[in-house]
């Protein structure tokens, strides 16, 4: 959730044996929610975008009261307290109630902000740039561009419903977990002080995110967790390098764990499994699976970046999520989809019209269906064609994703005040967006039209007086 960096010398991340990194977990939170009654990925899948924005900040709150229990969250609340802190990497998908530790921290730390789940539409109220409704997609629509204008007001739409949830909803309550957090009240606001970030961190890229307009201080680093693959687990290689007709790679996530699917699921889709030549690497998190075929084997982990990384992969079967995206981006596997919620109906539909991935729908899963969808993921060639491409196209940047983010994190710590950052951060809505000014334009021409009226009315009526007098003196 939080790296807390102290530096002790005159150089920083580049050398480590002038600094000391702290890890601190909060123990068990992953674990207890998706045993709580709140969690249910198959559920959400029936939720309207207004539903899962509403459900999006209610979990935010719980997991801030959750993550505030843990001794972890305790001990770093101890650590910002009593030793100087240089830089703090937070991430802010959640966690706004933590923000208080920035207010009590000792030293000046410059603060990074990091967001593994892309772009946020809230991330403008951060770093000060602007909304983007026109070119992106809501992260919960299900459409994704280009839009019909009727598809672009829905969008708008969700944006402003998403940014009154956060500013009325979510915002309030986060500020209160912070006061209680840290034990007394706070001088600013939340919302003021995450305007401190220096640097923002974003797991997105252009090259498969839509491109927006982002201040320097935003800088994409879509891709950073993936690294040079390793070698595989002896019986999951020999199970691959034995896959006379290539394998074929499930796995949903952790979030969406398949052995909590519906059972008359799970009986469709090995029935279509055991049709294939392939072998199927099944990412189960039971130790048994009732008639699973010879062609499949299942583990409750997967090393997935590895496993994506070997030659004889065709296809990711996926729930879309978007570090499971990347993943078969950058290896240029080709993907089929099976969103369930969040932005993983955005994800698969980005990657369908690319031509690179073919989304299966949850709720419609047939035996033909998914058969139909894997063999033309593995047999039709434009589709592995065009993901090898756009592959090249992914990783072909300047410099890699980590080290991208880690001289931004050194820029960071030398420059705390932020000298990236965009003046718009400081600004309300309406002098960001010229609401003011459109304003001001609106008036002067509405006075201009109103005094053009008069004189044209004034310029008619002497007229006709004229005309009028003329008469009478005939």
């Amino acid at each position: 959730m939080m790296k807390l960096i102290q530096r002790l010398g005159g150089k920083f991340l580049s050398d480590t044996v002038e600094e000391v990194l702290e890890h601190l977990v909060f123990e068990s939170v992953i674990d207890d929610f998706h045993r709580s009654s709140v969690f249910s990925p198959v559920e959400w899948l029936r939720l309207s975008v207004t539903e899962i924005s509403w459900l999006n900040h209610k979990v935010g709150n719980d997991m801030c009261e959750r993550q505030m229990a843990t001794d972890g969250a305790k001990r770093a609340l101890e650590t910002v307290r009593q030793t100087r802190i240089d830089v703090i990497v937070q991430d802010l998908t959640y966690g706004q109630c933590f923000y208080g530790m920035w207010e009590i921290v000792q030293g000046n730390p410059a603060i990074v902000g990091f967001t593994p789940f892309g772009l946020p539409n809230w991330v403008k109220y951060v770093v000060g740039g602007n909304n983007w409704p026109a070119i992106r997609t809501f992260p919960y629509f299900r459409q994704t561009q280009p839009f019909s204008i009727w598809e672009k007001t829905l969008n708008f739409f969700y944006y402003e419903l998403d940014d009154l949830f956060r500013e009325f909803y979510y915002m309030p309550r986060q500020q209160e977990l912070a006061e209680k957090f840290i034990g007394r009240k706070m001088t600013r606001s939340v919302s003021e002080i995450e305007k401190n970030v220096s640097i923002m961190l974003t797991n997105s890229y252009a090259v498969l995110d839509p491109a927006a307009f982002l201040p320097p201080n935003v800088i994409e680093v879509g891709g950073l967790h993936i690294k040079d693959s390793k070698p595989l687990p002896q019986d999951i290689q020999k199970f691959l390098d034995d896959a006379e007709h290539g394998a074929i790679v499930i796995s949903f996530g952790s979030n969406i764990q398949s052995s909590t699917l519906e059972s008359d699921k799970i009986k469709i889709i090995l029935a279509a499994l055991g049709q294939l030549k392939q072998h199927v690497l099944w990412k189960f998190e039971a130790t048994d699976l009732p008639g699973r075929p010879k062609n499949v084997m299942i583990r409750k982990w997967l090393p997935q970046n590895d496993v994506l990384a070997h030659p004889k992969v065709r296809v990711l079967w996926s729930h879309s999520g978007l570090l499971s995206t990347q993943e078969a981006v950058w290896w240029g596997v080709p993907l089929v989809g099976t969103p369930f919620f969040l932005d993983q109906h955005m994800n698969i539909d980005l990657l369908v019209k690319k031509g690179v991935a073919l989304s299966l729908d949850y709720e419609s899963l047939t035996t033909e269906t998914i058969l139909e969808r894997l063999n033309r993921a593995i047999h039709d060639r434009s589709i592995s064609r065009r993901m090898k491409e756009l592959s090249r196209e992914y990783k072909d940047r300047a410099m890699s994703p980590l080290d991208s983010a880690v001289w931004h994190v050194e820029h960071a710590s030398r420059h705390p005040r932020g000298l990236l950052s965009s003046p718009g951060k400081n600004m309300s809505r309406m002098e960001l967006n010229l609401f003011d000014v459109y304003a001001v334009l609106a008036v002067t021409i509405l006075a201009i039209l109103w005094i053009t009226r008069s004189l044209v009315r004034a310029s008619f009526y002497l007229f006709h007086l004229r005309q009028s007098r003329k008469l009478h003196i005939d």
